[in-house]
């Protein structure tokens, strides 16, 4: 039985940041599959359902690679992974550091241990009833400082088979946010509907570059002396309305600008902020812009 603790040493308190930073510094490490260590994991994947390990492990070079030989195998579209492999990680890590302090014996551990060591040599999973499909690690993977997939520069992934994958800041992009931004016109920007994806490009290629493209004219600006952010009311020729606003700080420090579609009857940045956050019509925020957390709806 696991053995409870109420509070940690100074030592095992210092363990926790040593093994976060462990496993962050693991993901770009290249590994090529070890069998021994996969089939493992494969066992207690499989026992878990009741199942055997199938004879047949297929190792794939993407995750593309390993979702269209799935649909192959079993004749139906497959689109999702097990998602078992280097994206458990976290909460791995919590079990991992557990068993390092002697809260989870080495027979508790042993099942996540299992997909611990299958993480450092594969990437991810499709497993079927006959055939276990194993991805391989990327061949390049690229991290911000805070450990998020990441880069500006080229795809954050690039898998053996020349799949690539691209991410800002731990947000998945097109391809084209990130290799060519300044392709964008007025209309691919503002058909852009995921807001994360609006701000990775509106920080790539740039805000002012973004508001010049839009055609765009500040017509009301907002103070908001409690939470001390600034908010603009844009407008662009054709009667596209934006809001550019500043995020409060992020954990990292950092406090990065939005700038999202409002409704075109809106005449005050104060109003365009009660409008994204409520139900409530131009009419009725422009009327009592304040707005109240939690209680408007």
């Amino acid at each position: 039985m696991a053995n409870l603790l109420e509070t940690l040493t100074p030592e095992q308190e210092a363990l926790l940041d040593k093994t976060a930073d462990a496993y962050i510094a693991d993901l770009v490490v290249q590994r090529e599959p070890d069998l021994g260590i996969i089939n493992r994991w494969l066992d207690v994947a499989y026992g878990l359902f009741d199942m055997k390990r199938p004879a047949r492990v297929e190792i794939a070079a993407s995750p593309e690679a390993a979702l269209k030989l799935a649909s192959e195998l079993t004749g139906e579209k497959q689109t999702e992974m097990d998602w078992c492999g280097v994206g458990d990680g976290g909460w791995v890590s919590f079990y991992d550091l557990f068993h390092q302090i002697g809260v989870l014996t080495d027979e508790e551990a042993a099942e996540v241990l299992a997909l611990r060591d299958f993480g450092k040599v594969a990437w991810d999973s499709v497993l079927l009833d006959e055939c276990a499909i194993v991805i391989r690690r990327p061949v390049a993977l690229r991290l911000d400082d805070d450990g998020n997939l990441h880069s500006i520069a080229g795809p954050c992934i690039e898998w053996a088979d020349g799949e690539k994958d691209y991410a800002y800041h731990g947000t998945w992009v097109p391809e084209r946010i990130v290799m060519e931004p300044r392709s964008f016109t007025r209309d691919d920007i503002l058909a852009i509907t995921n807001t994360e994806e609006r701000r990775a490009l509106g920080e790539i290629a740039g805000w002012q570059w973004i508001a010049d493209q839009l055609g765009a004219a500040v017509v009301d600006k907002w103070y908001d002396r409690s939470t001390k952010l600034k908010y603009e009311l844009l407008k662009c020729p054709n009667g596209t309305q934006l809001l550019r606003k500043q995020s409060p700080a992020l954990k990292s420090g950092k406090q990065p600008t939005y700038v999202e579609p409002v409704h075109e009857d809106l005449k005050t940045a104060r109003a365009a902020r009660k409008w994204q956050a409520t139900n409530l019509t131009p009419s009725q925020c422009e009327a009592d812009p304040v707005l109240r957390y939690a209680v408007e709806a």
